[in-house]
């Protein structure tokens, strides 16, 4: 039986079938040969509109889609969101700020009580990266130095005179990193210098020496961001050699406060020795990495 809701197609194939049931019922009582393949064929055409009646539903759903364009600005953002939940058939595109959705009518109420709860301007994010350098040098040493002379007929003269040195050296730095975006874009902020490196096999090379940071920012239901970081500093250094330095990480933090990335130690000691004298020196370099978002 077809409810009212059924398609024209759906009637005429229920009638069809119902018509070759009782023409299955007459073809048993019929002996006539020719009757008999009459039979037979209607009754192929009847299992072949069953087929066709048990995909109908699907050709159905199908027909009964339409198309929904939605104004969001985040819209490129919300493909890969909506994609999995649209039925077999449905489909999605971004377009200048708008979202093209083809879909039922079922779905569609779904879709926008989803999109519901999702901002749909992104709200604008301000990331702030502090790097504070701190560097100490320590030198100490003793150097000797003895003369003398011996003269005929006199006692020798010998002279000295000893040195005692100690010397130290203290050098605070600190890079204030500050980029606006909207959550869930990506933005990045450098500075760079070309150097002249030589030396190498090749002779002179240059070197993309980059300081700065990129970052994407997104705020969480909760009100704190999820910020996926890296920063760079690269400086060149003596002897035609630089120092690059580089960190990349994902971290929750809550907005107005500043919160550690990382860190990086570095220590340096060495020592050397003469007849009549020695030196010892001490380099340290602390370089601690601090974020903060805020909200504009």
């Amino acid at each position: 039986m077809v409810g009212a809701s059924a398609s024209p197609w759906q009637d005429f194939i229920a009638t069809t079938l119902l018509a070759g049931r009782c023409g299955q019922r007459y073809c048993r009582e019929s002996r006539n040969p020719a009757t008999t393949d009459l039979c037979e064929d209607t009754m192929r055409l009847c299992l072949t509109l069953l087929i066709i009646m048990l995909a109908l539903p699907g050709l159905s759903a199908a027909d009964d889609m339409s198309i929904h364009v939605l104004e969001r600005p985040d819209a490129p953002a919300l493909v890969p969101v909506i994609e999995p939940l649209l039925p077999a058939g449905g489909s999605v595109r971004a377009y200048r700020g708008k979202l093209i959705v083809r879909t039922t009518e079922a779905s569609m109420q779904e879709l926008q009580s989803v999109l519901g709860g999702l901002e749909a301007t992104p709200s604008t994010l301000i990331v702030h990266l502090r790097r504070q350098q701190g560097s100490s040098s320590q030198q100490d040493g003793i150097d000797t130095n003895v003369r003398g002379r011996i003269e005929s007929g006199q006692a020798p003269v010998i002279q000295g005179e000893v040195r005692i040195g100690q010397q130290s050296q203290q050098q605070q730095r600190q890079d204030h990193y500050q980029i606006r975006t909207l959550s869930g874009y990506p933005a990045n902020v450098s500075q760079g210098t070309l150097v002249a490196l030589s030396g190498g096999y090749n002779g002179t090379t240059f070197a993309q020496l980059d300081q700065g940071i990129q970052v994407t920012p997104q705020l969480a239901a909760d009100g704190s961001v999820v910020l996926q970081n890296s920063q760079r500093f690269d400086q060149p250094a003596s002897h035609n050699t630089a120092r690059t330095q580089h960190s990349a990480t994902t971290l929750r933090v809550t907005p107005g406060r500043w919160q550690p990335m990382g860190s990086i130690t570095v220590t340096q000691s060495g020592s050397r020795q003469s007849i009549g004298g020695y030196q010892n020196q001490q380099q340290s370099m602390t370089l601690p990495l601090e974020v903060m978002v805020e909200k504009e």
